[in-house]
């Protein structure tokens, strides 16, 4: 019993300890922090939050976005006023409210207002996706939407779902409508693999210019009996002299020194 009572002050130390609210804020930063555009309205499609990305993709601040009705901040291109593509958004979200399930909108176009040009429009196709958020007792209160700028992609996607919607043989209707889905989430998301593909080269290219620059200080360091940021200079010095980027005169150089028959430079050289 002394055991039991122990281990039931343990969990109620544990307990006491656990920061209150440490589950929605762990939402809210998750929310946040994440590369997908999301936005958030009640029922009535008037913004309630809205993460980084979403503000970005929008050209909008987030103090601009929430608490106005979203259709009154997106209001439709002149130019593509008879696509209708806000009331193609608004039966979505209507949708989502009287079935209280997800709806995918694989591809739509929905202009944007231009932020550096009062009264224009910015062409822009997106792949939304609208989903239902209850509260403790099952009532829907939110719509969560979710969204992916595909207008780089655009082309390919049609030529993919096109030929997903082809009518197979023995595949229903159902099964066609949920292969497009997927190819359209899969499409959309290619262009977070590309940007994040694009960051670790550029990463990868740093980190080996760091590295060849480092070599070249030391071979200068050496020659000159110097410190390291005296060693920089000098390097930098040569680039400006030679007008020759930073790491191809540290290139140049460590294969100066280690080419075969290659002699070292006397003493005080410049």
């Amino acid at each position: 019993m002394a055991e039991q009572g122990s281990g039931m002050a343990e969990q109620q130390h544990v307990a006491q300890r656990r920061p209150v609210g440490a589950a929605d804020a762990l939402r809210a930063s998750t929310f946040e922090a994440t590369t997908l555009a999301y936005s958030l309205m009640d029922t009535d499609f008037v913004i309630l939050d809205v993460n980084t990305a979403f503000a970005e993709a929008t050209g909008m601040a987030r103090d601009e976005l929430v608490g106005h009705q979203a259709f009154e901040l997106f209001p439709e291109n002149p130019l593509q006023s008879d696509d209708a593509p806000a009331r193609a958004m608004r039966q979505s979200l209507e949708r989502v409210i009287s079935t209280r399930q997800r709806d995918s909108m694989i591809i739509h176009r929905y202009d944007i207002p231009d932020p550096d040009q009062p009264g224009a429009f910015v062409e822009r196709y997106w792949s939304p996706v609208n989903i239902p958020v209850f509260d403790d007792d099952g009532e829907l209160i939110a719509i969560l939407q979710q969204v992916e700028d595909v207008t780089d992609y655009r082309e390919d996607l049609v030529k993919v779902l096109g030929y997903l919607q082809e009518p197979t043989p023995g595949t229903s209707s159902e099964t066609s409508r949920r292969f497009v889905e997927y190819a359209a989430t899969a499409m959309a998301h290619s262009s977070l693999y590309h940007s994040a593909r694009r960051e670790v080269e550029q990463l990868q290219e740093a980190l080996t210019s760091r590295g060849v620059i480092d070599q070249a200080k030391g071979i200068l360091m050496g020659r000159y009996r110097c410190g390291s940021d005296e060693a920089f200079q000098r390097l930098k010095q040569m680039s400006n002299d030679s007008n020759v980027r930073l790491r191809d005169v540290a290139t140049a150089l460590i294969y100066q020194v280690s080419a075969p028959g290659s002699a070292p430079a006397k003493r005080g050289e410049s």
